[in-house]
């Protein structure tokens, strides 16, 4: 099979060294907008939290790394002192970037298991085997959910080192990847499975992304069942098809059950309360992982954003630990600098307000909790009165956007208007981190935790192309 350039030669980055000589020691006020900024300190938090939940639950966590495309924070998805290494990307770029620090895992005699999150297309294999002839034998899988992947697989995969980890994508409701349980090309895959000498099954998959919708933890820990239980009954489906079963024995290799989308797995952090609830989910779990490995995975739960904060997958505080935030405003760990360069206050009903700074910086998603494209924080105050939406509704919001463009709009009462200077530096919440960062090449790193919130202490350059 011909070789391929890999992304990191085709997308060359900007320079590290002078990134950092350009922006460290600076306050976010001399930064020039826009520009994306990252709180380590949220980020730590939040990380942390994750690996904690899979750690109490006794299941293992798989880091999707296509929200910030950064080596620095894939590190502190999977943790520091982690002897596994469980990543998901959406493309293979991410993968070859990530290439340096897994072969230093690999030095370090840690378990490397990374994932190409879509299923399986003739141009990315070649790219994709090279990867994993460089990391050894397992360590990188492959998606499919198609009878003619295992055939592309069989034809093309001599340069493959040993067989093929092929992660079969169950769709639960969701319906972008994946096939339904019961569904004839389901048995198609596992069937051609069966008859494949270079595949070996290692997982079934499912992303809950239509878990975005819910409103409460109590609906998150629904669409977490349901997920769980629609993954199970769609392997042992499968596998009773591809003459393989699932086992109780503790020692054998399972089959590995890979469930979640950011509001589903940080529901999980709710089950450790004493609650009816919370028990009943825990034995769905406890009971699966005994036949199958059951693992979760998330991406954009680092840095949470206005989506997230929409679904209220957590409360806000913990019953448990009742000083610790769990889904706020405090747990955003992203957010976009951006300049006033215009001001309307008797424009309409509304005062408004112009910023350089349209979809190509903040994205064009909507979010169901309020009429915008994004959130203006308080900032430069640590603290102060913003837009809630379930709170006073009362603050500037991007009301209206388009390609540079972005229009703030005044929400609420009018007499306690925030004024606005033009040329003023603003901290906007984005609706959805994934998005808002893809134009950005590298992020300007703070850390509320050092009593200096305000100075870059990093850049973290992002990864491009595909």
């Amino acid at each position: 099979m011909a070789s391929t350039m890999p992304a990191p030669l085709l997308y060359p980055s900007p320079s590290e060294a002078a990134l950092k000589l350009q922006f460290l020691g600076k306050k976010i006020q001399d930064v020039p907008a826009p520009a994306a900024i990252i709180d380590l300190a949220v980020v730590n938090r939040n990380c942390r939290l994750m690996l904690e939940t899979a750690d109490q639950l006794e299941v293992a966590f798989r880091a999707h790394v296509k929200t910030h495309k950064t080596t620095q924070l894939a590190r502190l998805q999977v943790g520091r002192d982690s002897r596994s290494v469980k990543l998901v990307s959406s493309t293979v770029s991410e993968i070859e970037n990530l290439l340096p620090w897994l072969l230093e895992c690999k030095a370090e005699e840690k378990e490397i298991n990374v994932l190409h999150g879509i299923p399986i297309t003739r141009s990315a294999l070649p790219r994709l085997s090279a990867v994993a002839r460089a990391l050894g034998e397992g360590t990188v899988g492959l998606f499919v959910d198609h009878s003619a992947h295992i055939k592309l697989l069989d034809a093309a995969a001599s340069d493959w080192p040993g067989q093929i980890p092929v992660w079969m994508n169950i769709d639960v409701g969701y319906h972008r990847e994946g096939v339904g349980a019961h569904s004839a090309q389901l048995a198609d895959v596992a069937y051609a499975l069966a008859a494949s000498k270079r595949t070996r099954l290692a997982g079934l998959y499912t992303h809950m992304g239509h878990s975005y919708n819910v409103s409460s933890p109590a609906e998150a820990l629904e669409h977490l069942a349901l997920e769980l239980e629609g993954l199970e009954e769609g392997a042992i489906e499968f596998l009773k098809i591809a003459g393989a079963r699932e086992t109780k024995d503790a020692n054998a290799q399972k089959v590995v059950l890979s469930i979640g989308a950011t509001p589903t797995a940080t529901a999980a952090q709710n089950l450790f309360d004493d609650t009816e609830g919370a028990r009943k989910y825990r034995a769905i779990i406890e009971k699966i992982n005994r036949s199958f490995a059951v693992e979760l995975h998330a991406g954009v739960y680092p840095v949470m954003d206005m989506q997230q904060l929409a679904t209220r997958a957590r409360p806000a505080q913990s019953t448990v630990h009742p000083m610790r935030s769990l889904l706020s405003f405090a747990d955003l760990g992203l957010r976009m600098l951006v300049e006033v360069a215009s001001s309307y206050p008797d424009r309409g009903e509304k005062p408004e307000a112009l910023i350089a700074a349209g979809s190509i910086v903040l994205g064009r998603e909507p979010c169901k909790s309020y009429p915008g494209w994004g959130v203006v924080s308080p900032w430069p105050q640590p603290s102060g009165p913003h837009y809630d939406p379930e709170g006073t509704r009362t603050g500037w919001i991007v009301g209206r956007i388009s390609q540079e463009h972005g229009v703030l709009a005044w929400e609420g009462p009018t007499e306690h208007v925030r004024r606005l200077e033009i040329g003023e530096k603003l901290l906007v919440w984005p609706n959805h981190a994934c998005i808002a960062g893809v134009n950005v090449g590298w992020y300007l790193v703070v850390d509320s935790d050092t009593g200096d919130p305000e100075t870059v202490v990093d850049v973290w350059v992002r990864w491009r192309g595909w």
